[in-house]
């Protein structure tokens, strides 16, 4: 076999197996939850059974809140269907020379978690949900957030000012 023909047949190897990299990275990466569907009233117990066992639980005032780690951003099902089959379409086009290209930008386009807030009233009905930005663990103000009266005034709370 002549050396051009080895040279070949050892790059089309290398290429084939290094193919399906970050096909397999978009077919693994996980859903998103989408927090629109939580409405203020749910049970907490429909909650937990939509998302899972909350990895920790808070006061807040009068309300009781789970704190849970999701995956909130990124494509659904079919986005990331699409997105997968591109990604094997360039690979098969390309001899997988594609890879050099796609796998780096999965890994670096991968969901992050954020810290999500469901907070309850005290009859175990979703009051809110909060998130975070992904990786800081500041929580974002809800889109309605619950109203706090102002605190008392001097005059308010029966004691009178010296004079």
């Amino acid at each position: 076999m002549p050396n051009g023909a080895c040279a070949f047949g050892l790059f089309a190897m290398l290429a084939f197996s290094a193919a399906g990299c970050s096909t397999y990275l978009e077919a693994t990466r996980p859903d998103p939850v989408d927090l629109d569907k939580f409405k203020p009233g749910e049970q907490r117990i429909d909650v937990i059974a939509q998302v899972g066992t909350p990895s920790s639980s808070l006061k807040d005032q009068d309300k009781s809140c789970d704190v849970y780690q999701l995956y909130t951003h990124g494509p659904g099902r079919w986005g990331k269907a699409g997105i997968a089959l591109g990604e094997a379409a360039a690979d098969v086009f390309t001899l997988g020379l594609a890879e050099a290209v796609t796998t780096p930008a999965e890994a670096a386009t991968r969901n992050k978690l954020h810290t999500v807030l469901f907070c309850y009233a005290a009859d175990d009905k979703l009051a809110f949900v909060r998130e975070s930005e992904a990786g800081t663990g500041a929580a974002a103000a809800p889109a309605n957030p619950p109203f706090t009266p102002p605190p008392a005034s001097p005059s308010q709370s029966g004691s009178q000012p010296a004079h």
